[in-house]
């Protein structure tokens, strides 16, 4: 009967290092994925502030033409 538990201790510390470097494993690997995940969604907000800047600096330059053709209107007036 102790041969047994001998050899079922035995076969633990044979094991459960294996199984902690498993658990290791699974845990860097959802850590990889998750940050990568983030990565991804920041790197779509980022896209998508540059693509409303654009647009912004678009319209503001629309707006400085016409600005311009007042002031020079303006001009012509005085």
């Amino acid at each position: 009967m102790t041969d047994i538990i001998f050899q079922l201790i035995g076969f633990a510390t044979l094991f459960i290092p294996i199984i902690i470097i498993i658990f290791v494993i699974v845990y860097v690997i959802k850590i990889v994925r998750r940050t990568e995940r983030r990565a991804d969604e920041r790197l779509q907000i980022d896209k998508d502030n540059a693509a409303l800047q654009q647009q912004q600096m678009a319209a503001i330059n629309v707006l400085n033409q016409r600005l311009k053709n007042i002031e020079d209107t303006l001009k012509e007036v005085e």
